[in-house]
């Protein structure tokens, strides 16, 4: 080649362009070649040279390397823009994905109907404003074999519809616990219609078939049975033989219109004559089944002083009947939500025990006496979750059960009094001598009073022994096993139902000093009143000696 230089620029066998080389001298080659030192190296390699620098021979080989270049370039730069066109993408349906997801959490999905109507994107509250409508539009036109007919709503055929479990399967439609699941769910092209909830008593949908087309005198008639609050007990109503008509069709429209909820769906009936539906004898099976199931004991205790029986007439409202016409068949059926709802809201009032202190009275070294109050722990109610369970579990099989809260204890204090019946004018306490018919009052071991008394005659003697006073009353009414006394005056209760009292009748068996009462110790009126308000609660009452057989101080 003439020119070393430009050969030196390109060569043909590596298709791409070389650094020029210096010209010394040359001052526009010297200015190009500093320019070229210049040029970041991506200019470098793809900027070409001049044309005139190109040797004849060259042009070829230049232009075939050229467009090589150029190719390379624009099959770089496309590769470039799809990377970036495909992440936009990507980035744009995973954001537009969890936000679907998160709007859609708590709505019904695309895709999602009801009844031919489209429910997307609703709430709970909108869905269920639709299911009701639907509900309430829902009806059976019914013709009957002798041209009656009638257009009834499914609530008066006995058939109820869940709303509420229609709106929970709503808004569950198409859902799953898969990354899958998660988008066919928001895929408004995966469409699920969802039916409506229905349950049907079907002795409800016979009866209301019946009312509507059979006379009364012609119909058959269940036997049933119902809670008689005279008896409180379950009794049978017997039933009859009659027509009846066929309810099959019936409850075939019911399922139509569940898969076509808000329409009326048409449905024809026939009769037939039929022996009594249910039997008395199938009813009274069922009623003594439930009546035994009243008889039955559900206690539920505290775990300490307190338990509550379930009354037999809260029982009873637990207990319902499913009454099968067609098969002729009456089994018992259990509300136990009302057993849990009642529970709950009785056993925390019932089985609370409020924590009462105990009260004694200890000799002055401290050794107790008696006690004049028991101590009760407090308790609170802190769960009934068992008893619910074993309540419901003893309910259905028609057994007694017995089962325990869960509660919380606070443990009862103890206050004591310490006396000294030993001391000269020590406490007050008295003696009551049945020999001398006397009642000797002191304080410690000093005499203060003497009074006279009647006590229990032979055939009911005042006991013997040392006993506490525990209540006293101003007035009081006292009965006994052939007596009725009110308004008895300062009445002193020591043993049980043995007290000293004023005894405004027995001014003579008290003067003679006669055993008289019925154990009590009978006292003049104003020597009963210095008694009252000289003992304490808690005081000592000594009885001793022997009931004398006759007065013991001469008239």
């Amino acid at each position: 080649m003439a020119n070393d230089t430009n050969d030196a620029l390109f060569d043909p066998e590596r298709t791409a362009y070389l650094p020029p080389l210096p010209v010394p001298g040359g001052a526009a080659q010297s200015h190009a070649h500093a320019r070229h030192a210049e040029q970041p190296a991506f200019e470098a390699l793809f900027a070409p040279s001049a044309p005139e620098s190109i040797p004849p021979e060259g042009i070829a080989g230049h232009a075939a390397g050229a467009a090589a270049v150029s190719g390379a370039r624009r099959r770089h730069v496309g590769l470039i823009v799809t990377l970036c066109v495909f992440a936009a993408l990507l980035v744009a349906l995973v954001g537009g994905f969890f936000g679907a997801r998160a709007y859609f959490a708590d709505r019904v999905a695309p895709g999602v109907s009801f009844g031919g109507t489209s429910l997307a994107g609703m709430t709970a509250d909108e869905a269920r404003n639709v299911v009701a409508a639907k509900a309430d539009e829902s009806k059976i036109a019914i013709t009957a074999s002798d041209g009656k007919t009638a257009t009834v709503s499914l609530k008066d055929l006995g058939v109820t519809a869940d709303v509420d479990g229609t709106v929970m399967n709503l808004l569950n439609a198409k859902s799953g616990g898969t990354l899958g699941a998660e988008i066919a769910r928001i895929n408004p092209w995966a469409s699920s219609d969802v039916p409506l909830s229905l349950s049907t008593d079907k002795l409800a949908l016979a009866n209301a078939l019946t009312e509507r087309f059979v006379h009364e005198d012609d119909r058959a008639v269940a036997s049933t049975v119902a809670y008689a609050d005279a008896s409180s007990n379950f009794a049978v109503t017997a039933g009859r033989d009659g027509q009846s008509p066929i309810a099959q069709p019936v409850e075939q429209a019911v399922a139509a219109v569940a898969e076509r909820p808000g329409t009326v769906v048409n449905a024809s009936v026939t009769y037939e004559s039929v022996a009594m539906p249910v039997s008395v004898g199938t009813a009274q099976q069922a009623a003594d089944q439930a009546n035994a199931r009243l008889a039955s004991k559900l206690v539920v205790n505290n775990g300490s002083k307190k338990s509550f029986t379930v009354p037999a007439a809260e029982i009873a409202k637990w207990i319902g009947f499913d009454t099968d016409p067609e098969q002729g068949t009456v089994t018992l059926k259990y509300d136990d939500a009302a057993v849990k709802s009642y529970l709950e809201a009785t056993l925390p009032n019932e089985l609370k025990q409020d924590m009462v202190k105990a009260s004694v009275v200890t000799n002055k070294a401290g050794a107790v006496m008696t006690t004049l109050r028991e101590g009760v722990d407090g308790v609170t109610v802190t769960g009934v979750d068992d008893a619910v369970t074993a309540v419901t579990a003893a309910l259905h099989s028609g057994e007694s059960a017995t089962s325990t809260v869960k509660t919380e204890t606070t443990k009862f204090e103890t206050e004591s009094r310490a006396v000294d019946y030993d001391s000269p004018n020590g406490d007050p306490h008295v003696v009551v001598n049945l020999s001398e018919q006397k009642v000797y009052a002191y304080k410690g071991s000093t005499l203060v009073n003497t009074f006279l008394t009647s006590t229990g005659k032979l055939s009911t003697p005042s006991d013997n022994g040392t006993f506490f006073v525990y209540i006293k009353y101003e007035s009081k009414t006292m009965r006994g096993a052939d007596y009725v006394t009110p308004n008895v005056p300062w009445a002193i209760f020591y043993n049980q139902g043995e007290a000293l009292h004023g005894a405004p009748w027995n001014p003579d068996g008290i003067a003679k000093g006669e055993p008289r009462s019925h154990g009590c110790v009978n006292m003049n009126v104003a020597d009963a009143k210095w008694v009252y308000d000289f003992l304490p609660v808690g005081a000592m009452v000594q009885v001793v000696g022997t009931t004398p057989t006759a007065a013991v101080r001469a008239s």
